[in-house]
């Protein structure tokens, strides 16, 4: 892994060019849509960011490094800022006092334990959180399948439990024109538990970097979010798409699905507002009466005596939104939290290059990569709101054909058109489509 990220860290610095002196900063954006988005900067030391119009960007400076919000990155490209020492004109979004906090979006209040007894949605008017019940509830559960004790979770496990409210500190650590965050510290058992939770000016979601040093065995962690919406089913994502199950319990399959499977994203709405949760690593999640929940740790003991006795880094956040998770954008912000853009000083100023980019947002460019034959290149993309759709691909390197292709890079017969530079065919619902490049 740390070759790997050497490896990733030269490429930048190579596409970069780095000028002898650092007075530039070039941002990459590896996913497959132009993205706005809380880019971590590094060790920039610079009060503000000048784009190619002579616009400057705040940068905040934080104990990991300067932050900044920054809109347009290019698709599967990159972008070249200058770096200011005068800072940007613009005020803090932000009001602080004891534990409420009030953000552009939303009224935050907290008990003494830091737990979230109030979420307002200021945008759309309403309370995301259930009435007297707590958000970002962390608790322990005993958890001692019958079998597989690394694998398994028994319906039972809600049997026995600790809500995880011994708090040893909290403080606001942060509080500038990009985010607010909370450092809360809690201990359960003979594990400790650090969080800092960011909130953003410029973004809706709220997000949970957690550190967790646990040593406690048999014993899982979950986090609860009880949400004021109403419905029977959530979704959640799948690789290349996504699935709908059901969250009540009127059947004995229903009440055996108390734990589903998801990536990086799992979402309850009801007819016009939802809460999605995103994640960086975690992939169980469980939703009852409009509770949300996500598993972090399990530490079995068998076959593997000190499985999860260490140190977990991790990230979870939620979004709320209107209306339901595809106009929501509830993919993209699950993109930004797993595939964050990276940035490295140096760079040509006012440079900017998109290397490919799709007109449909259902659609996801997944993939680019040399064909395993080695003739031309192989984009890879999903549709992910079983909509079927004309979709148009941008292609901005010289190329003289393309064509459609099955998973295993082989011509399907589908059509393609070549026209003025730009590739044009169709995707299926929920198809996992393939373009060779030559």
């Amino acid at each position: 892994l740390k070759r790997h990220a050497q490896t990733a860290q030269q490429a930048q610095e190579r596409l970069a060019l780095l000028a002898p002196a650092a007075e530039k900063l070039t941002v990459f954006n590896t996913k497959g849509f132009d993205s706005d988005e809380t880019v971590c900067l590094g060790d920039v030391q610079a009060a503000a960011l000048v784009d190619e119009t002579g616009a400057r960007i705040p940068v905040q400076q934080t104990a990991q490094g300067a932050v900044a919000h920054l809109r347009g990155l290019p698709s599967k490209g990159w972008r070249t800022y200058g770096l200011s020492a005068e800072p940007a004109e613009v005020t803090t979004p932000f009001a602080q006092a004891g534990n409420r906090l009030e953000t552009p979006y939303y009224v935050v209040e907290l008990d003494g334990s830091g737990l979230f007894s109030r979420l307002y949605d200021k945008t759309y008017q309403r309370e995301v959180l259930k009435p007297g019940e707590k958000g970002n509830l962390l608790r322990m559960y005993e958890d001692k399948p019958i079998y597989y004790d690394n694998w398994d979770i028994d319906i039972y496990y809600t049997e026995k439990y600790w809500d995880v409210t011994d708090v040893q500190s909290l403080r606001w650590t942060e509080m500038g024109p990009v985010r607010a965050t909370l450092e809360v510290e809690r201990k359960v058992s003979n594990s400790l538990i650090r969080q800092k939770i960011h909130f953003y000016a410029h973004s809706r979601r709220i997000d949970f970097e957690s550190y967790v040093d646990w040593h406690d065995h048999q014993h899982l962690l979950k986090v609860h979010f009880p949400t004021d919406v109403h419905s029977d089913e959530a979704t959640f994502e799948i690789q290349f798409g996504n699935v709908k199950r059901k969250v009540h319990q009127n059947t004995s399959w229903d009440v055996a699905r108390f734990e589903s499977c998801g990536q990086k994203w799992m979402d309850l709405s009801e007819g016009h507002y939802g809460v999605s949760m995103l994640n960086d690593c975690k992939y169980g999640h469980s939703v009852k009466d409009s509770v949300i929940g996500l598993t972090l740790i399990k530490s079995g003991i068998e076959p593997n005596p000190t499985t999860d006795q260490e140190v977990h880094h991790f990230t979870y956040a939620i979004y709320p939104h209107a209306e339901k998770w595809q106009a929501a954008g509830t993919v993209p912000q699950a993109f930004f939290l797993n595939q964050p853009a990276l940035a490295v000083q140096g760079g040509k100023p006012g440079e900017s290059f998109s290397l490919a980019g799709l007109d449909a947002p259902n659609v996801v460019l997944e993939t680019i990569k040399r064909a395993e034959d080695g003739d031309g290149a192989i984009v890879r993309m999903y549709e992910c709101e079983n909509s079927l759709t004309n979709v148009t691909l941008d292609w901005n390197l010289p190329f003289h054909a393309a064509e459609s292709c099955n998973c295993l890079e082989q011509p399907d017969g589908e059509p393609v058109e070549v026209k003025d530079g730009k590739i044009t065919f169709t995707v299926k619902p929920y198809e996992i489509k393939t373009i060779r490049i030559r």
